[in-house]
């Protein structure tokens, strides 16, 4: 799965757009198919101004679906480093941005889909992607989707010849899209065939503990960090390594996010292993080794 640059799981919240008059009236002028009033009612709807400020869970912080009042969603915002109660942003195309895209994005929990005016990218075929980007670095370029942290083409479930070698399409949000793999394949030196946790893999140069050949202890999960722009690489730990429940973090080490990080001072050479670099992630924060991602 894809982690943006120096986090762990970015949101375009633009304008309030009203729905197009047309749209409205169309609803009371036409009756819909039942499987087209079903698929509608797993999205969120775009609230008007009134309405959000009578929700109190409105982009409030959430740890799970609970904690957000329907018609919201918890939605994962990497580039805050947190998660909040959002209702959708669009419901078309034409209420974004020119050259921008309404794509529906899932929230925890199994909740309502929330759908976000995504910016046209750079990021080709089978390389990283931020399902909420916020800027085109990020972002997958035109006539691609961001499959769960991969950019592929659009696919159909029932053709594997629809994606091109090395690749299968996948079941996924914001719909079928080609998603990278390297199983049975041979990788070149220096990097193996590493899983994400939704089933794509990659071939990729390792740091930190293999723990997808070494199982982590005390059931701990196998976290991957993958980013693969302009080399394959991919960053691994077993976690949580600390936190609630869990032994202090080995002596000279600071538990940050349920991870024990080596702190650093940022003008001192070679303070962090290969491929980690020394950053804060704000003025607040301690400087600690992280992934040079």
């Amino acid at each position: 799965m894809r982690v943006t640059r120096h986090a762990f799981l970015a949101t375009l919240t633009g304008l309030l757009l009203p729905v197009p008059l047309v749209w409205a009236l169309s609803n009371l002028m036409f009756q819909r198919p039942a499987e087209q009033v079903q698929e509608d009612s797993r999205f969120s709807p775009m609230l008007g101004f009134e309405e959000r400020l009578s929700l109190q869970s409105y982009h409030r912080e959430c740890t799970k679906r609970a904690d957000c009042e329907p018609p919201l969603g918890c939605l994962a915002n990497i580039r805050a480093r947190k998660h909040y109660c959002s209702d959708s942003d669009c419901v078309t195309d034409a209420q974004c941005p020119e050259g921008f895209t309404c794509r529906p994005l899932p929230t925890l929990g199994g909740g309502p889909l929330v759908r976000f005016c995504i910016p046209p990218g750079v990021r080709k075929e089978g390389e990283t992607c931020i399902s909420i980007p916020s800027g085109q670095d990020s972002a997958c370029a035109p006539g691609l989707l961001c499959a769960q942290g991969w950019c592929g083409r659009p696919c159909r479930l029932d053709d594997s010849a629809s994606c091109p070698t090395g690749s299968y399409c996948a079941d996924v949000i914001p719909g079928p899209a080609c998603r990278p793999s390297c199983e049975g394949q041979t990788c070149p030196e220096g990097q193996q065939c590493m899983r994400d946790t939704h089933g794509a893999s990659t071939c990729a140069q390792v740091y930190g503990p293999d723990c997808q050949r070494t199982p982590c202890p005390d059931g701990r999960k196998c976290l991957a960090l993958f980013i693969a722009k302009p080399q394959a690489k991919v960053w691994t730990q077993c976690f949580p390594e600390c936190g609630k429940d869990r032994p202090p973090c080995a002596k000279g080490l600071v538990c940050d996010r349920a991870s024990c990080l080596k702190p650093c001072e940022p003008d001192s050479p070679d303070v962090c292993a290969p491929g980690y670099r020394c950053l804060r992630l704000n003025e607040q924060q301690p400087w600690l080794c992280r992934p040079d991602m």
